[in-house]
């Protein structure tokens, strides 16, 4: 899950990836085109960037996005749909999770891609007395056959429940799922590198001993070691467990 989804990526939207970056969020950009820059790119000549002059268009959009990329902010290419729009209305919404829930599910039943579910899940927002429901919503939600309905309850729970008995609650979960679905696979190896930042000998642990497929293991020791908040014996012990069961 990223800290901030930007959408479109002309000056306005590559200027926020790059202030987002500076202040050490994650950040994902989302441009509907196969190149940043938006209307800039046709422009034959800007002359309004102090320093820049008597530069095209396209040169200063190719700039403008080494910038952002320079400084680690992910690019992907994706038209945000209405049906993002409906997931933000509803996690902000301020209607009591008992009224929101039945909707809940039935957005997450409409989600077809790993976008969708996890700009829902960041824009879900509850109350402190509402968090034992959404936990319990979230394991229904995980346990799901649908692949991007169980995304959902993955992500929200690792994203919003980070303390040891959720975690283990989650971990006994992710045993029990089938794989071969990618996005929930993807999910479940995501949770489990969230989880080591906090838990790191239950992690190790845990990947020692689990039943889940390899492949899996493999994906979450590949996203412990990209982590910045893991420590290197934590990555060299998980990189050894994979690769010890080959």
């Amino acid at each position: 899950m990223y800290d901030l989804v930007i959408i479109g990526s002309g000056p306005a939207g590559l200027s926020a990836a790059v202030y987002a970056k500076r202040a050490c969020l994650s950040v994902l950009v989302i441009e509907k085109e196969a190149m940043s820059g938006g209307q800039m790119i046709y422009t034959e000549e800007v002359d309004n960037y102090l320093g820049l002059n008597h530069r095209s268009g396209f040169e200063l959009a190719e700039a403008f996005e080494q910038h952002a990329s320079d400084l680690d902010a992910t690019f992907t290419e994706g038209v945000v749909e209405e049906i993002m729009v409906k997931g933000a209305a509803l996690g902000f919404s301020d209607a009591d999770l008992s009224e929101k829930e039945p909707y809940i599910i039935g957005y997450a039943e409409m989600i077809d891609n790993w976008a969708e579910c996890d700009c829902f899940c960041s824009c879900l927002k509850v109350r402190k007395s509402e968090e034992a429901s959404l936990f319990s919503l979230a394991q229904e939600l995980m346990s799901r056959k649908e692949e991007f309905v169980s995304r959902v309850g993955i992500v929200l729970m690792f994203s919003k429940f980070k303390d040891e008995v959720s975690m283990k609650k989650a971990l006994a979960i992710y045993d029990a799922l089938p794989c071969g679905e990618y996005y929930r696979d993807m999910a479940v190896a995501w949770g489990i590198s969230v989880y080591c930042v906090y838990y790191p000998q239950d992690i190790i642990a845990y990947l020692e001993s689990s039943p889940i497929d390899m492949r899996i293991k493999k994906m979450a020791a590949q996203k412990i070691r990209d982590s910045l908040r893991i420590e290197k014996c934590v990555k060299d012990a998980v990189t050894g467990i994979v690769n010890a069961k080959k």
